[in-house]
């Protein structure tokens, strides 16, 4: 019997690395597609696909999977790629665990969620001795109205507290106070109530993750992603090109990245963000998800999702890679070819780009996604044109 999984999220590149670690040992997949009808998709044309599913109404999502995804023949493995569908399945673990093999935490519903609280996350960052950026204040949205408590200083830097879609647009640098209220300004226009932490602002010299997946007692954490070159735009927060390697020389970091994993008591898959500022090493975030960056690790010879579904099944690992022994580039060509078209960079970096050592999209074993994209960048080159051309005309 094929083992089925249900693929649920946003992002088409993420998703695809699940569809093919998973469809290459042989799962039946079934993708959730979380996006606007009109938002270009390209995962969906993987072979290892065997159905697709629209909802582009997240308040329908517990009903499909109720409806049309559970199985007579052994328990679905659901695996969320983005935020929202993590918090929709968390929220409903009791309805759904019956049913399907579901990420948790204690079996707890609503706990992974709440473990999305940033101030909850930093606490035991601090707790085992991880430097955090410290908070100057908590400025609180009601019905788009807000307060600046007296006595802040800058520069300083603004997170929500809590998980909200669309989140990475509410993180701002902020120079001083005006530069603050256009922040939160901006912040009305997507939420009307949240909770704003200001943060001490940290300059980056160099930004890093880990991805990883947790049995709820062993964690495994197969190498260091170093981030090479960030989105910008609406698309910043997410990388574009990266470097991963062995995690030769981090052994420390990476226990204790292992313990917070262990602390929050998460079984599933996730990843941690950290960074460097004035040489030391700061906690960043956790991810109660796994990112697409993986799929460099996954290219790499540690198949992650893999070992997460012989966990829920009850088998054994041994014999898996569990670590990385080399080092690679890797690109995103979704954010790459967003970023340039835009202007970011051009022609010629984004071919540079393209040259990195793994890419997301692109796989001989599984070309049409590939063939389905280059046909959207040939289109995105044609719009590029005519805006330059007709710099009146909008080609949007």
């Amino acid at each position: 019997m094929r083992q089925k999984v249900i693929i649920v999220g946003w992002g088409y590149t993420s998703r695809l690395f699940l569809i093919r670690s998973l469809g290459e040992a042989g799962c039946e997949v079934v993708v959730i597609v979380l996006e606007n009808i009109k938002t270009p998709i390209f995962d969906i044309y993987s072979k290892y696909v065997s159905e697709v599913v629209r909802c582009s109404n997240k308040n329908d999502l517990v009903n499909i999977l109720l409806e049309q995804c559970k199985s007579s023949e052994g328990k679905p493995i659901i695996i969320p790629n983005n935020d929202m569908s993590v918090s929709i399945i968390d929220m409903h673990h009791d309805e759904l665990v019956e049913h399907f093999h579901i990420p948790h935490i204690h079996h707890e519903q609503g706990a992974i969620t709440a473990w999305m609280n940033k101030d909850r996350q930093k606490a035991l960052a601090q707790k085992l001795g991880l430097n955090i950026a410290h908070s100057l204040g908590i400025i609180h949205m009601q019905e788009r109205r807000y307060d600046i408590p007296p006595g802040l200083t800058y520069p300083c830097f603004t997170k929500t507290r809590e998980y909200i879609p669309g989140y990475k647009h509410t993180l701002h640098h902020c120079e001083n106070e005006d530069e603050l209220r256009q922040g939160l300004n901006h912040l009305t226009t997507i939420v009307s109530n949240a909770t704003i932490l200001v943060e001490e602002y940290k300059e980056i010299e160099r930004e890093y993750a880990v991805v990883g997946v947790s049995d709820g007692e062993h964690v495994i954490i197969p190498g260091i992603i170093e981030i090479l070159q960030m989105s910008e735009g609406s698309g910043k927060g997410v990388a574009i090109q990266g470097k991963v390697t062995p995690v030769d020389g981090y052994e420390d970091l990476i226990e204790r990245f292992s313990q917070f994993v262990r602390e929050v008591g998460l079984v599933g898959l996730f990843d941690i963000d950290f960074y460097i500022s004035g040489g030391k090493v700061y906690f960043g975030e956790l991810n109660l998800r796994i990112g697409g960056s993986a799929s460099a690790v996954w290219k790499l010879g540690v198949n992650l999702p893999l070992i997460m579904l012989k966990h829920f099944r009850g088998e054994s690992i041994e014999g898996m890679q569990t670590s990385i022994t080399k080092t690679a580039t890797f690109v995103n060509e979704r954010t790459g070819i967003d970023n340039w078209y835009v202007g970011y960079y051009d022609t010629k970096k984004y071919r540079q780009l393209l040259a990195s050592d793994i890419s997301f999209i692109k796989d001989d074993k599984d070309p049409m996604p590939w063939k389905r994209f280059k046909r959207f960048e040939r289109f995105m080159h044609l719009k590029r044109t005519i805006k330059k051309l007709m710099p009146w005309k909008k080609s949007e």
